[in-house]
């Protein structure tokens, strides 16, 4: 593969990085702040936001897309299940779980905490956006209590994407007494290619 990657180090481009290492595959990686201004990389996203990469000519855009077609096409490196098993849609069930019941309410929190002018903020659901956090963040815990991993209880792609989640859950003080999480979280930053911020 050729692959370009653009993003920057703390953000969700820690997915990508992180599953491109696992793999194997080589790439050239280009940080934002490279890029002359918002219009250049507009190009390659609608909103002109990162992580983007450009896979052999062609371009995708979102983490979880990314990963999950990398995992695809380096099947030999075993970081997915094949298509059309219970255990690929398990990675789907997590993923979309993952997205949806957990990082939407980090990303409102953080819009409405210092990436909106100040003038545009919201702060009446922050505290909500935690508890909802929390709810689904109960799942993975009794989830976890019983598996290493999330799909087939070995590492996957799906470890990637979620464990990022669940790490920036961590770095706000959200995970609180959930010690299936902290065990599962330790055992992916054991890993030679984790990426996930340890602070």
């Amino acid at each position: 593969m050729n692959v370009t990657l653009y993003g920057a180090g703390g953000n969700r481009t820690v997915r990508c990085l992180w599953t491109l290492d696992e793999a194997g595959v080589e790439y050239t990686f280009i940080d934002r702040d490279d890029l002359a201004s918002r219009e250049e990389l507009r190009r390659f996203h609608p909103l002109a936001k990162v992580p983007v990469a450009v896979i052999d000519g062609q371009t995708l855009f979102e983490s979880a897309a990314i990963c999950t077609y990398i995992a695809d096409r380096v099947p030999d490196a075993d970081l997915i299940s094949r298509p059309g098993t219970i255990a690929r849609a398990e990675h789907d069930q997590w993923v979309a779980f993952c997205l949806t019941e957990m990082e939407a309410w980090l990303w409102n929190s953080a819009v409405n905490t210092f990436v909106l002018p100040e003038e545009q903020r919201i702060s009446a659901g922050l505290e909500q956006n935690a508890e909802m956090f929390k709810r689904s963040a109960s799942v993975l815990d009794a989830h976890l209590a019983g598996h290493d991993y999330l799909v087939e209880d070995r590492f996957t792609v799906t470890d990637i994407i979620v464990g990022w989640c669940l790490n920036w859950g961590r770095r706000q003080g959200l995970l609180g007494e959930r010690p299936a999480l902290g065990r599962y979280l330790e055992r992916l930053m054991t890993r030679p290619h984790c990426s996930l911020a340890r602070d």
